[in-house]
């Protein structure tokens, strides 16, 4: 796959990763669009033509021109006759906006049509017939005018405006609307991308691998918990989606601790403090072994939640800061894995809590990865090297299930 092409894939997964953010910026567009079209309502279009008498011939028989069609536009569109029109409608229109409003143009060499514009067709229709009848006034008068125009020419009103076309108020707010839409959808997608490439955090499984050199174990969706009730429901009647336990029993299976050996084995979940997708995932864990039959206890700031009898399984949750991870405190055990929620964590935070449990003297055995990027099709467990060779590699088909509550 080319560079361009994967510059192409992630700007477009980073879209649709903050769609909900082009999303609100789209409707405001939308709403400004529609506003726009309120504030300046439709036009209504209304014409009226003028003919003009054909050119007298002399004796011989032969045409004498007397007129030029180019002239008669010009004075229909002149300052003079626009004010005046302008004035001869209800509301008065000043010179500037009549000269925005009407568009005199040659049909035929003999007829000049008037188009005129308006907030409503009584307006338009007013406007078209009063600049009709102010040029002919000023053609057909006695008075001095530039050329030949001092003569009568015998100019009259062929057809006068008596509809207008166009003023659709939806069509109007339609096409507004859906251009402020268009507008501000593409106004989203440049800001979601401006802070996507700002953004320095790990979505990708592949990114999460890379960033400490290990495997990615399994992917699992997170438990909501946010108050003690859901703690105790979480340990007392967790039941994962299928999904989710065939995660769960991979991570204990790869980490050899579902094995019933009779030997008692232990494992380390580490997990920033304020990861709060990623904490219930020792809790989830514990829940999950136990019911599949593993004697199973959760040891949480050395508190033990132990049941009777043998334990074959302890699970110890350790919570650590990001900016300054230490696990002095915590016990030993045989198994670490180190637990982080998609999107929430940067390479260099990764790496600082990896360097802080190598210095104490502890061996990581892997990632598990809570609430994946759903558009995240790689795996965590290809090294890196490997995906460099441009070989087919294996991708996921789907993310894991979500679960509501």
């Amino acid at each position: 796959m080319s560079a361009q092409q994967l510059d192409v894939k992630k700007s477009w997964q980073a879209i649709r990763r903050q769609r909900l953010l082009v999303a609100a910026i789209a409707a405001v567009g939308l709403l400004a669009g529609i506003g726009y079209a309120y504030l300046r309502p439709p036009m209504f279009n209304a014409s009226a033509l003028v003919v003009l008498p054909p050119p007298p011939q002399s004796a011989t028989g032969s045409t004498v021109s007397t007129q030029s069609i180019e002239t008669q536009v010009y004075i229909a569109e002149s300052g003079p006759v626009l004010l005046s029109a302008g004035q001869n409608v209800t509301p008065q229109l000043s010179t500037e906006m009549t000269r925005e409003r009407v568009k005199a143009t040659a049909a035929t060499d003999d007829v000049i049509r008037i188009d005129a514009k308006g907030t409503s067709a009584k307006q338009a229709i007013e406007l078209a017939n009063a600049v009709a009848q102010v040029y002919l006034v000023f053609i057909t008068t006695d008075q001095k005018l530039p050329g030949d125009l001092g003569k009568r020419t015998g100019a009259r009103m062929l057809e006068q405006a008596v509809n207008a076309r166009g003023g659709s108020m939806l069509v109007h707010t339609g096409i507004y609307g859906g251009l402020g839409a268009v507008l501000g959808a593409v106004a989203g997608a440049i800001l979601a991308l401006a802070r996507a490439r700002g953004d320095r955090r790990l979505r990708l499984r592949d990114e999460i691998a890379d960033a400490v050199g290990l495997p990615v174990l399994a992917s699992v969706s997170s438990y909501r918990a946010t108050d003690p009730s859901d703690w105790a429901n979480l340990l007392e009647h967790y039941s994962p989606t299928a999904v989710d336990a065939w995660a769960l029993r991979k991570v204990l299976h790869n980490l050899a601790l579902d094995a019933r050996t009779g030997q008692q084995v232990s494992l380390t979940v580490i997990s920033f403090a304020d990861d709060h997708k990623a904490r219930p995932l020792g809790p989830q864990l514990a829940a999950f072994a136990g019911s599949v039959g593993i004697s199973t206890s959760l040891v949480v700031d050395q508190h033990h939640d132990k049941p009777s009898g043998a334990v074959a399984l302890e699970i110890h949750l350790v919570l650590v800061d990001r900016d300054a991870p230490h696990l002095d405190d915590s016990e030993r055990t045989t198994r670490t894995v180190i637990a982080l929620s998609a999107g929430t964590v940067t390479a260099e935070e990764l790496a600082r809590l990896a360097v802080a449990t190598v210095a104490d003297d502890r061996t990581i055995d892997g990632l598990v990865v809570t609430d994946p990027d759903p558009f995240d099709r790689t795996i965590g467990r290809v090294a890196q090297s490997q995906r460099r060779t441009g070989s087919r590699l294996p991708t996921l088909l789907t993310g894991t299930a979500r679960r509501t509550r």
